[in-house]
């Protein structure tokens, strides 16, 4: 069940210093403007009952501008959560969805009509087609949660969300942005990776530990 919002709303239009021409590419000039995606998944509190988690996420910087717990599956907390991302971040041209009921419905398409979005369906049965947000979710999934023995309801998973959200912004460099953060590319700075023949280590690597899923995030000081 997922829902990828694409477009380019005001709040994200800015001067980008770096853009990418397939993995691993950033020239330093020129670029597209941030496209927000968004998807939601299912976590497990107390190991027993199925709740909804939904994350919106900055196609260009890969940065995580929205989530939020969901107490229910169904269209009413779905349709509040992203206009509550809408309004914050400004609303796409498009929302690429599947074809569940939970976005063929009137509320969803309400939903549209009021922010003058357009809704497209993914490819289905199409492994990759919403790579981006597969990415994000496997890593909050199987690289954060799964540290953390239970999930104790939703103020503990709105908790742990919020956690998410600054290690995944902050402190986990990414090989798709040559091991810059997304919260550089995002503000617009410039960034350039160490050289692959450096003899030693940069001796300005800042460290964050996260005690409740007890990792501990990296990061050059210059890209804070």
């Amino acid at each position: 069940m997922q829902a990828v919002v694409h477009g380019e709303p005001d709040a994200w239009k800015r001067a980008c210093p770096v853009r990418r021409e397939g993995r691993g590419n950033l020239p330093p000039q020129g670029g597209k403007a941030p496209q927000p995606y968004s998807t939601r998944t299912r976590v497990w509190r107390w190991r027993i009952w199925p709740t909804w988690a939904l994350v919106a996420i900055d196609h260009f910087s890969r940065k995580v501008v929205a989530w939020c717990p969901l107490e229910g599956p169904n269209a009413g907390w779905v349709v509040e959560a992203l206009a509550t991302a809408f309004r914050l971040h400004g609303p796409p041209k498009h929302i690429v969805t599947d074809q569940e009921g939970v976005f063929t419905g009137e509320a969803f398409a309400e939903l549209l009509v009021d922010w003058d979005a357009k809704q497209r369906f993914g490819a289905v049965g199409k492994h990759g087609s919403i790579a981006v947000t597969e990415g994000v979710i496997r890593t909050l999934k199987y690289e954060w949660l799964r540290h953390v023995p239970l999930i104790r309801g939703l103020d503990h998973l709105e908790q742990l969300l919020a956690d998410f959200e600054l290690y995944y912004n902050a402190w986990r460099p990414h090989s798709t942005l040559q091991g810059a953060v997304p919260d550089l590319i995002h503000a617009g700075q410039q960034w350039a990776r160490p050289p692959r023949t450096a003899k030693a280590v940069p001796a300005n690597i800042e460290r964050c530990f996260f005690p409740e899923t007890r990792i501990t995030g990296f990061r050059l000081a210059k890209a804070a």
